[in-house]
């Protein structure tokens, strides 16, 4: 490359050297708001079941420990909450309005 073009570049787009990727734009990106099953206790103060999605809550995660049985009502879950939470004598009700069979 030659001076020329180096120096336009420099004046012009001094920003050009040092970009890598791209940035996905806001709008697209997919946020979900997440608990995990261990802070389910403490959040449904000695009730027996617990509805996240009233919460705003979105999505069910599987870190911690259960020991009580609660009936909870989320979006989705990933399967170990779900396992854990059956496991202690529990439900899990997934709100999957999203997703229809019979449209197939």
């Amino acid at each position: 490359m030659n001076k020329h073009r180096v120096m336009t570049r420099i004046k012009y787009m001094p920003k050009h050297w040092g970009m890598h990727g791209f940035n996905r734009d806001p709008s697209l990106r997919n946020v979900s708001v997440t608990i995990n099953v261990g802070q389910l206790e403490e959040l449904a103060n000695g009730a027996t079941e617990l509805d996240l999605s009233a919460l705003g809550i979105d999505k069910l995660l599987g870190t911690g420990k259960v020991s009580s049985a609660l009936t909870v009502t989320v979006d989705s879950a990933s399967a170990k909450a779900v396992e854990k939470i059956e496991a202690a004598g529990g439900s899990v009700e997934m709100d999957d309005d999203d997703w229809d069979e019979d449209d197939a």
